[in-house]
């Protein structure tokens, strides 16, 4: 069910504007991301930041619903989440790579998705009532990681370093995204799960967004942090503010809107390193 505005002359919004309403959002954040060690930028960029990630992961969603060949589009994401993965191992590995200050390009979201969507076809087999299966599908990519961590430190870990030993867990979850290493973590994933499972019920499916977020963004920092403040809420802690994303997701009109398949995988690593590159340019003249 979708929830298309009832309001005369109101279209709402197709995938493709949302999407490149999450593209504006992310430039935003990444902006203040990536230059705000000049204390030059304002806060106020992140704050409309938070809502890119859950709208990618909305439109992602459809995407991967409605797509006519699930295989080619995991193994577009794969393919990309690869590519970014080796570049951020690189960065990290070889201080060259990176900024003055040690700072480095941590971002991959496409990483982050290829979990997602294992996880999606876990979720699918449960509805189809093969249990087992789905379960199994569903913890994979926990138990792979968490067995691959096992094995190296039994067998290969214990005769290097420990500078070594994260170069190679950098360099394998590189091409094995581990949910313990992907951008976001288990909170982007929790959110991917929620949003999949829901989606043939927007109504429901906003409203436990919604609820998911304010219990996981503003509980935790109220139940561990201390001293808590409304103004920590604003200026540490402001992730809960991803919850005006359900605003758009509201918005969203059922359609597909114009074909924007390359746009999403051209722009998101290619603004990255531009800003990245930008910052340490304006890091070597300021320092």
């Amino acid at each position: 069910m979708t929830l298309e505005s009832s309001k005369k002359g109101f279209k709402g919004l197709t995938g493709s504007e949302i999407k490149v309403l999450a593209l504006v959002f992310m430039l935003l954040d990444h902006i203040h991301y990536f230059f705000e060690f000049t204390g030059k930028v304002p806060i106020a960029l992140s704050w409309i930041g938070r809502m890119a990630a859950d709208l990618f992961l909305f439109t992602m969603i459809e995407g991967y619903t409605h797509t006519s060949s699930k295989k080619k589009y995991f193994l577009r994401i794969y393919i990309m989440s690869t590519f970014m993965g080796i570049l951020k191992s690189l960065m990290a590995i070889f201080p060259t790579l990176q900024r003055g200050d040690g700072f480095y390009a941590e971002n991959g979201i496409f990483s982050t998705f290829v979990i997602l969507i294992i996880i999606f076809k876990g979720i699918d087999y449960i509805k189809e009532r093969k249990i087992l299966k789905g379960v199994g599908v569903v913890l994979s990519p926990f138990i792979v990681s968490y067995a691959m961590v096992f094995i190296f430190q039994l067998l290969i870990f214990p005769n290097v370093s420990m500078n070594t030993a994260g170069h190679i867990y950098k360099i394998i979850f590189s091409f094995i995204p581990s949910p313990l290493m992907v951008e976001g973590g288990i909170y982007i994933i929790l959110t991917g799960m929620i949003l999949y499972i829901f989606r043939e019920n927007r109504r429901l499916q906003l409203i436990s967004y919604g609820i998911f977020i304010l219990a996981w963004m503003i509980g935790i920092p109220l139940a561990y942090i201390r001293p808590i403040s409304l103004n920590l809420m604003f200026t540490d802690y402001y992730e809960w503010m991803a919850v005006f994303a359900v605003i758009f997701m509201f918005m969203y009109n059922g359609e597909k809107g114009k074909s924007m398949k390359k746009l999403f995988y051209i722009f998101y690593p290619a603004h990255i390193y531009i800003l990245y590159g930008l910052s340490i340019l304006l890091y070597n003249l300021k320092y």
